[in-house]
């Protein structure tokens, strides 16, 4: 009997100390999870682990957070999941100090500052329009700086590029292709051509742009030049038309009178501006001396006097009842002050048809009237079409013309002058085509994309190529100015 109450007393127990046991279990675990959630200050709020089994949920890789910067966090003032603190902000706290910067870290650097400065004004009570205005002179001011800095980067680009030198051309076998685009060469469909400025070979494709070259290549016409080195050399062209192009060098034919043979006769086509030029003045010069000596063969003082410009080109004609004429020339434009516009240079063929035989080398003076005709000329391709009895013997002949121009610019009326020397007779019924030579105008000033409007009508300064013909226009016109 004993034995039995023993027994059941030794059960009893190991139900209290099992019950004891659970207890303690159960007050751990609510230890635990009180603990957790009593420290919830500390750390970022997550919600409860989804599964018993993984336990209370501590992230380990998240920064810890004070009570004090949980309510600077509810109060709206995190970045990114971070937080603001009250002191001031630096790379030590993001980055270590070992690590390199980059520019995004330069700019986030700058925004910040630009944050708190757009702060402080905002907090404070000025005005909005003085914000507005601070706001507006501080971008204008960073503006200035910033344009002042790419003119200093690009005023030392320039300095390299105008003291570069010829480079040493890439010979023919060193490339089967293109170096841009890649495609082979072909000795027809695709020719090497090599870059004057790098000396690399390209296609045609890829060095259609031409570019004055720096003084130390000795050379004023514009070279072809690779698409990477046109763009690379363009902010120095402006630079190199006014001291390298051909226009801003002076002449070397000034003379026209009879101790050079050039003066004698002009060639009825010119192969360059300045052959033009010196035509020009030759033929005004030859003008001027036949209206010294024959009053009543000269040109109008009022016709002269009003003006706008001036064409002069020398026409070489020859045939048999069909008639061909060929010539070149140049036109100028006088200004509102009395000063001249560049040269522009043209280009004449005509066909004519009538009772006539014999051959003359005429030199042509075409008083433009009006803006209007000089604006005819300053388009690409003009007609001419004039009804005229000529008469040419022995060295100096005069014909005097009314012709009416109409081209691409607009339609005029124009009087014509002229001094032929040859043997020709007869009446006829001939046209011409007046067409400008952009090519040479483009060599001479070096500038591929300049036209004619833009030389007559612009304002560019006069060139130092054509100051004989200026010395010559200002002899025949300087009466009137006076």
């Amino acid at each position: 009997m004993d034995n039995v109450e023993q027994n059941k007393v030794a059960e009893l127990g190991n139900c209290e100390d099992k019950a004891s046991l659970i207890s303690s279990e159960h007050n751990v675990v609510q230890h635990v999870e009180g603990a957790a959630y009593q420290n919830q200050g500390k750390f970022f709020y997550y919600d409860a682990p989804l599964s018993e089994e993984t336990g209370v949920w501590i992230p380990v890789s998240v920064p810890p957070m004070w009570e004090r910067e949980h309510e600077e966090w509810n109060r709206g003032l995190s970045l990114n999941g971070g937080y603001l603190p009250d002191r001031d902000m630096g790379w030590d706290n993001f980055v270590g100090e070992n690590k390199d910067l980059t520019m995004w870290d330069v700019v986030s650097e700058m925004l910040i500052v630009a944050r708190g400065k757009v702060g402080a004004i905002a907090s404070s009570d000025v005005h909005r329009s003085m914000i507005s205005w601070s706001s507006s002179h501080l971008l204008e001011q960073a503006w200035k700086e910033m344009a002042q800095t790419l003119t200093e980067a690009n005023f030392g680009k320039m300095q390299e590029i105008l003291k570069a030198e010829p480079p040493k051309w890439l010979a023919d076998s060193s490339a089967s292709a293109c170096m841009l685009c890649n495609i082979r060469f072909h000795p027809i469909m695709c020719s090497r051509h090599h870059c004057r400025f790098c000396g690399g070979i390209f296609c045609n494709e890829c060095s259609k742009g031409r570019s004055l070259m720096p003084t130390k290549f000795r050379t004023a016409n514009p070279q072809r030049v690779c698409d990477v080195c046109c763009v690379c050399i363009e902010s120095a062209q402006p630079y190199l038309m006014d001291q390298v192009s051909r226009a801003a060098q002076l002449p070397t034919r000034d003379l026209t009178d009879l101790s050079t043979l050039r003066s004698w006769l002009n060639f009825p086509w010119g192969q360059s501006m300045e052959s033009e030029i010196y035509k020009a003045t030759n033929t005004i010069e030859g003008y001027s001396q036949v209206g010294t000596l024959k009053p009543e063969k000269s040109i109008p003082d009022t016709i002269l006097k009003e003006a706008k410009g001036l064409a002069i080109l020398t026409v070489a004609k020859v045939g048999v009842v069909m008639t061909y004429k060929v010539g070149t020339g140049l036109v100028i434009a006088r200004r509102e002050d009395g000063s001249w516009s560049p040269p522009s240079a043209i280009s004449s063929f005509g066909i004519g048809w009538g009772a006539q035989a014999g051959g003359e080398l005429t030199d042509f003076i075409i008083v433009l009237r009006n803006q209007s005709a000089v604006k005819t000329f300053g388009g690409n391709v003009h007609f001419s079409a004039g009804a005229g009895l000529s008469a040419a013997a022995g060295i100096v002949g005069r014909v005097a013309e009314a012709d009416v121009h109409a081209g691409l610019g607009g339609c005029s009326a124009c009087y014509t002058y002229s001094c032929s020397k040859g043997a020709f007779i007869g009446c006829s019924l001939e046209g011409s085509m007046l067409t400008t030579r952009t090519k040479e105008n483009s060599r001479f000033y070096g500038s591929p994309s300049i036209n004619a409007v833009d030389i007559l009508l612009g304002s560019l300064p006069c060139p130092p190529a054509a100051s004989t013909l200026y010395h010559s226009l200002s002899n025949l016109f300087g009466k009137f100015n006076s």
